[in-house]
């Protein structure tokens, strides 16, 4: 007696083991499974995007301070090569890419510090004490330019002033004359040994300091 099954009833048995193997649990487990890869790839696909536009960002950030950056200098001269005469000048210079917002200039001369270099001038060299009597002089005689003649000297205040890149500002200046040789020595000797210290800020409000040697340091403000 024949034992073999007819191919329709093995076809039935193989249908309900395939139906036992993938029960509502396992469907449930799979689609989950699904679900959280497919989650793991959307945030893996979003981290990627926002790790592209933070780095765009950065970059953007790096070439606007690079375009924005000011780099003062502070330097003496004492020969005017156009006027082709002897000419004291004191200048700081913005040679950095952007404008400088200068906060504070500070002179130091054997110890003492001060807030403007025509104050420290006129503690060490009487310049007040010159302006009174060119002035006198100026007073006496108006068809005599003294001022010029015998050498006027020119000076300015550099707190809160805005320098643009590629521009300076002159601190002091003075044109050598035979009236005031020797109070012009006199300053020439000792300028190169004037310490200067300057805090500014750039348009992105990042401080600077800078001294004489022009080391630039970062810092949080020019408050101090």
């Amino acid at each position: 007696m024949s034992t073999e099954q007819p191919a329709e009833h093995n076809n039935a048995v193989k249908l309900k083991k395939f139906k036992w193997r993938l029960s509502r649990s396992k469907m449930n487990s799979i689609l989950a499974l699904c679900a959280i890869l497919i989650s793991a790839a959307s945030f893996y696909a979003t981290y990627m995007q926002a790790k592209a536009a933070q780095e765009q960002v950065a970059a953007a950030e790096r070439q606007l301070y690079a375009e924005t950056w000011p780099w003062l200098q502070v330097s003496y001269s004492d020969y005017d090569l156009e006027a082709d005469r002897a000419r004291m000048t004191v200048k700081v210079t913005n040679s950095g890419t952007g404008p400088a917002l200068i906060k504070s200039m500070q002179f130091e001369f054997q110890g003492t510090t001060y807030q403007n270099l025509r104050a420290l001038l006129n503690d060490c060299c009487s310049l007040d004490a010159y302006k009174a009597a060119l002035t006198e002089v100026q007073a006496d005689n108006n068809n005599i330019n003294y001022m010029k003649k015998f050498g006027w000297y020119v000076t300015s205040n550099p707190n809160n002033a805005l320098l643009a890149d590629g521009n300076d500002l002159v601190l002091f200046s003075m044109t050598r004359s035979n009236f005031n040789s020797n109070l012009w020595e006199k300053i020439s000797e000792m300028v190169p040994d004037i310490e200067v210290n300057t805090c500014y800020c750039s348009l992105l409000k990042q401080c600077y300091t800078v001294n004489k040697a022009s080391e630039v340091k970062k810092v949080a403000n020019c408050s101090s």
